[in-house]
């Protein structure tokens, strides 16, 4: 039998293979733009060659802009890469139970993410300790925005921070999640109709489930929050860290999550057979 560690390093590995070929494309992107940015504005080479500090705060912005695009697009791009996963055939002859193939494919694939995203924070990271230590306007800018953020800044700042990624990256995970449930129960409906039925009413039938899904979504909540936390906050005479739903959303969000894995599990054991690669 194969082991849920090996199988999900597998998985990790299969879909990191292009991880650094974004962010290489991502990186000399930006370093183009901005070359053919100062080019355009300094007109001549030898003044861009005296400019080459600017380069580096240009090389940051480009990156991070470009950034934006490059973690939607490699989102998409690792979304396809764990349904084709899911429906390959020669991935689920692997000896290991039904839960634990979806679980570790699933899961590899929000790791893979997360991981695309710390290189892209590790690489701006370099570019903003370059620019700041080389470019004495951009590190004249910087102290001047430290200075005034300082005042403002608190712990609940911090707080604020973490709580806004985790949330972006639960939703994220639900989205993946909720593109297997589609395709799962896809495959389950069709099962149940007859050959000639059209495509169309499996369209519609995806459209229901998503509204039926918000409209849980948003009960749960309530209840969630009004009933159960409330409740238990309460009872342990204690008082959020501060002044913000967003714990009580990403809690609702884990809820969720947790909840679609399990229906996602079941779905992929009893309803869903792997195809053969054409």
């Amino acid at each position: 039998m194969t082991s849920f560690k090996s199988l999900f390093g597998r998985f990790f590995v299969e879909k990191a293979k292009n991880v650094y070929s974004f962010l290489i494309i991502q990186t000399v992107g930006a370093l183009a733009f901005s070359v053919f940015g100062l080019l355009i504005g300094t007109g001549k080479i030898g003044e861009f060659l005296n400019s080459y500090t600017e380069l580096l705060p240009d090389w940051l912005m480009g990156f991070c802009l470009l950034g934006v695009f490059f973690v939607i697009f490699f989102f998409i791009y690792i979304i396809v890469k764990n349904e084709k996963i899911n429906h390959s055939q020669t991935w689920r002859l692997t000896a290991i139970s039904d839960e634990k193939f979806y679980i570790a494919n699933s899961l590899s694939t929000f790791a893979t993410f997360v991981y695309f995203i710390i290189l892209n924070i590790i690489v701006a990271g370099i570019l903003l300790i370059a620019s700041f230590f080389m470019d004495k306007a951009f590190r004249s800018s910087c102290e001047r925005m430290f200075k005034q953020f300082r005042p403002n800044f608190e712990l609940n700042t911090i707080r604020f921070i973490f709580d806004i990624t985790l949330l972006i990256l639960l939703c994220c995970f639900f989205i993946s999640l909720l593109i297997s449930f589609l395709n799962f129960s896809s495959k389950a409906i069709m099962d149940y109709l007859p050959v000639a039925s059209s495509g169309l009413i499996v369209k519609l039938l995806h459209i229901f489930i998503v509204i039926v899904i918000a409209w849980l979504f948003t009960k749960v909540e309530k209840i969630f929050v009004d009933q159960v936390l409330g409740s238990l906050l309460n009872f342990l005479n204690l008082n959020p860290a501060y002044n913000s739903a967003l714990p009580y959303v990403n809690v609702i969000v884990v809820v969720v999550n947790l909840i679609m894995l399990v229906i996602n599990i079941f779905l992929f054991k009893y309803f869903f057979e792997a195809e053969e690669k054409k």
